[in-house]
């Protein structure tokens, strides 16, 4: 089994090691994003409305974003697993949760994708469009991506696999792979053929799927990361308990999803331009929480790792270091969101109302950025410990007050009422995880190789 040893060097050294190619994923996966974007933007070129087109793949977007859930059913539980007995020098129980892993996220996103493509007229009715052409083109998106997402959604738990192990940098080139052949088929597609939205989603699937059969070739390699045998009787113990620890963060991220939904139906009842903003006011943002993604993976692997060896003293150190980098980083990402606002949405639309709504949208989630960061790469902290409860809890409790909130503050302030809404609640999100964090880390034994985790684990 290859593995990078969290347990052992500089702290901030480990974090950046297992940070740093996250990031680097991350930013992938929204230049991935933006790709599509740029290139949807152009439509016009071949006599679609790019603002109704960006509008349509943007609600079929929902959907993919609702399929997070089911990732995160089998990713979390699998990452954290890993990680905790590569830490704790157990290979047979890392390769047994890797296969596990692999098995319920196949299944599940099969269901999940014909689900997906016999109810896409459903789904996108919640959205209430009055644009025939918005309808048609979300449905055309989904219909296509839905009967392959079986490949969006296995290449996370890959990546799991490999960040359990400290080893993120291959999931990063991996998934570079994707983001090549993604550049260079979506202008192909979408204007040079003229597919427009239906050029979208097959260099979607293409990637995709590249990226899918890149990753069984090096699980094939001698050299392997770990084995997996997936023709092998069923570990129904271990499946369960992935399922057991996944199923707080996938129920969060479930309803994150439903709740966006309801405020995207809010957000569409001001037009599809306000559509359009959200989508694109949300991917620019991503470029923040996606570093804080990068830290989130980071510190999940680290503490798990470090917990599996009960190295407790590095479990605080490595907290408190990262934190440190967060800040600095948010800090300086909040001037640059909300100085460069209009410059940044108009990169990707000229449309007067776009830019008006864009512009807004930035500035009042600029000021919670660093509340945010705190909020996310906690979260990885809890998680590498096993306790994924928590950062649950708070997710679920403050995304369901965007609701009421939202439907408050609009008779207030209109659209603008829907920002402020999203930007509160992250703000309260990230302090209160941040303080729950620091209260648990007062529980956490003062010496090493006490053997107390059970002390965490019912915390």
């Amino acid at each position: 089994m290859k593995q990078r040893d969290l347990t052992k060097g500089s702290i901030v050294r480990c974090l950046l090691t297992v940070a740093i190619p996250m990031v680097a994923t991350a930013f992938v996966q929204m230049a991935y994003n933006l790709t599509d974007l740029f290139w949807l933007a152009k439509v016009d070129r071949i006599g679609l409305n790019s603002t109704e087109v960006l509008a349509g793949v943007g609600t079929a977007g929902f959907y993919l974003w609702l399929g997070v859930s089911v990732i995160f059913l089998a990713k979390i539980g699998t990452e954290v697993r890993v990680a905790q007995n590569a830490g704790a020098k157990n290979p047979k129980a890392v390769s047994q949760y890797a296969t596990e892993g692999l098995r319920l996220v196949i299944v599940l996103s099969l269901i999940y994708g014909l689900l997906g493509f016999f109810g896409r007229e459903t789904f996108i009715g919640f959205f209430n469009f009055q644009n025939p052409n918005v309808v048609n083109h979300a449905s055309r998106y989904l219909s296509i991506v839905s009967l392959f997402i079986v490949f969006y959604s296995i290449n996370p738990v890959f990546s799991g696999i490999y960040n359990g192990l400290g080893i993120s940098i291959r999931s990063f080139l991996i998934s570079s792979i994707g983001l090549v052949l993604n550049m260079i088929l979506d202008p192909i597609f979408i204007l040079h053929l003229g597919w427009g939205v239906d050029g979208a989603a097959i260099a979607t699937v293409i990637s995709q799927l590249m990226v899918t059969l890149t990753f069984i070739f090096f699980f094939l390699r001698k050299n392997r990361p770990t084995e997996i045998h997936l023709f092998k009787k069923i570990d129904f113990a271990k499946m369960k308990d992935i399922i057991k620890l996944s199923a707080p963060a996938s129920l969060q991220s479930g309803l994150f999803t439903l709740f966006s939904i309801v405020i995207g139906i809010f957000v569409a009842s001001f037009g599809y331009e306000a559509s359009t903003t959200h989508r694109l006011g949300s991917q620019i943002e991503a470029i923040v929480w996606q570093i804080g993604s990068g830290f989130q993976v980071a510190l999940s692997a680290f503490m798990g790792q470090n917990f599996g060896a009960k190295m407790f003293t590095r479990i605080k150190k490595g907290y408190f270091e990262s934190s440190k980098i967060l800040f600095v980083y948010g800090i300086v990402i909040t001037v640059l969101m909300f100085v460069f606002a209009e410059q940044l949405i108009r990169i990707f639309s000229s449309d007067v109302l776009v830019v008006q709504y864009g512009t807004a949208y930035l500035k009042i989630q600029s000021i919670s950025q660093v509340f945010m960061l705190f909020d996310i790469a906690t979260a990885g902290a809890f998680q590498g410990l096993g306790q994924t409860k928590k950062p649950s809890i708070v997710g679920i409790m403050f995304n369901a007050m965007r609701i009421p909130l939202a439907y408050f503050l609009i008779k207030v302030w209109g659209l603008n009422g829907i920002w402020i809404t999203i930007s509160a609640t992250a703000i309260m999100k990230g302090i209160v995880l941040y303080v729950w964090f620091r209260l648990d880390m007062r529980k956490i034994p003062k010496e090493d190789h006490l053997g107390m985790q059970h002390v965490l684990m019912n915390t």
